[in-house]
């Protein structure tokens, strides 16, 4: 019996490992082209992968000034131009109307 809970163990570990190989290759996608992307993409990942930015597509402009208020409660540090530059990516090509949800 400790050998069919080893057996299926190992299969769950195969399978965990094949899904983590598959979400770290979706976090390798690169967010669409525009003016602000590269700021988004250091700051963003600096503290996480970018699964969570395409996690929040669709957000609407609100939501990311607030997502923005939270990060910068966790500690990011940007000047107000950097977060005006993010805030126009992330509503423009991650926000409700993009191409890119």
């Amino acid at each position: 019996m400790v050998t069919v809970r080893i057996g299926f163990g190992i299969r769950q570990l195969a399978v965990a490992v094949g899904v983590t190989l598959a979400v770290a290759g979706a976090s390798a996608s690169e967010l669409p082209p525009g003016p602000g992307r590269e700021i988004v993409a250091r700051e963003c990942q600096a503290c996480h992968d970018l699964d969570m930015v395409f996690g929040a597509a669709g957000a609407t402009r609100d939501d990311w000034n607030g997502a923005l208020d939270e990060m910068g409660s966790y500690g990011m540090k940007i000047t107000p131009e950097e977060r005006a530059q993010i805030l126009e990516y992330l509503a423009t090509y991650l926000g409700p109307n993009s191409k890119s949800r």
